[in-house]
């Protein structure tokens, strides 16, 4: 039997660069209530306004949905965590953004398997049955504007060249090539000015303080608009980040290691530490930019928490016997 949900979507405006997606919203809405549920929506207000509209529509939805790209559905993430306790049951990814990596790694780049996968949701006898997955979360610590801050991320916190192939994918980029080609080519952009950075790392492995490409300490296995990937071995409910430290390296060495980062061989490289910890912390001479999954959000010093199986996600049935 199909029960009505309640579904509080969290609607970023400026998702894909952008673009006006208000048609598409619109018809996407409409399927929904013509499979006989109830929506609220709240549209967010700049940077970390997903965590308030979260919070604002937590005390009356069953679904929480993300509408946007991962950093939408990360502040909606912090808002789930930090808000007045609800009935939200699971968080769902709606593919809105550039990236979309998120909805990946759970199986919901598509809104048929959107559609499909709250309709089960709504059919389920038992939470056992209804697609629900507790995932592990990010907790990042940074500073912004000289007064601590803590956000969350679900793919991947990073200081060094992560912040800066964001940087490079603007939102002219995103709009000229694409959620497949833009972070290909905001990576080398980024390439073309980038200089190691002395950084000191600790870890439950110990301390690194040396010049490093990248401190990264991952959740899930890919990102980029899937192109690449990250961590081979992460696992999205094991409580456990994939920390990657990659000391200095030339240019024309990094470039070719790219082709490697796209297969995730790169972790093999003797110039890469590559293990899991439950967290990590990095700190600088001078403050660095902090990367999660789509945006910088503040910069070092930086301390990275694997929060473990801290928020429900509605999952695809192949994504999750996967």
């Amino acid at each position: 039997m199909l029960r009505p949900l309640r579904l509080g979507l969290v609607v970023n405006p400026r998702a894909n660069a952008g673009r006006d997606q208000s048609l598409r919203l619109g018809e996407f809405c409409e399927r929904l209530r013509q499979a006989g549920h109830h929506l609220t929506l709240e549209e967010t207000a700049g940077p970390g306004g997903g965590a308030d509209a979260a919070q604002r529509l937590v005390a009356g939805s069953d679904l929480l949905l993300a509408v946007g790209g991962d950093g939408t559905f990360c502040e909606a993430v912090g808002g789930l965590l930090t808000g007045q306790i609800g009935p939200v049951q699971a968080l769902v990814p709606i593919s809105f953004g550039t990236g979309n990596d998120v909805a990946r790694h759970l199986g919901l780049h598509r809104e048929e398997a959107v559609l499909g996968a709250i309709q089960r949701f709504a059919s389920a006898m038992s939470l056992a049955g209804s697609g629900v997955h507790r995932m592990d979360v990010l907790e990042v610590r940074c500073q912004c504007d000289g007064q601590e801050v803590v956000r969350h991320g679900f793919l991947f916190a990073a200081v060094g060249f992560a912040s800066d192939i964001l940087r490079h994918t603007t939102p002219r980029v995103k709009r000229w090539f694409g959620p497949h080609l833009s972070y290909k080519v905001g990576f080398f952009r980024a390439l073309a000015q980038w200089q190691a950075v002395r950084l000191q790392v600790r870890t439950e492995r110990g301390t690194c303080d040396e010049p490093l490409v990248v401190a990264l300490a991952a959740n899930a296995s890919f990102a980029g608009g899937g192109g690449m990937r990250i961590a081979p071995d992460a696992d999205l409910a094991d409580g456990l980040s994939e920390v990657s430290l990659i000391r200095a390296l030339g240019r024309w060495a990094i470039a070719r290691q790219f082709f490697r980062l796209t297969q995730g061989t790169h972790v093999d490289h003797p110039r890469v530490d590559y293990f899991k910890s439950g967290w990590m912390e990095v700190d600088a001479a001078t403050p660095q930019a902090v990367a999660v999954d789509g945006d910088v959000v503040g910069e070092t010093p930086l301390r990275v928490t694997v929060l473990r199986q801290a928020v429900p996600v509605l999952v695809a049935p192949a994504a999750a016997s996967s």
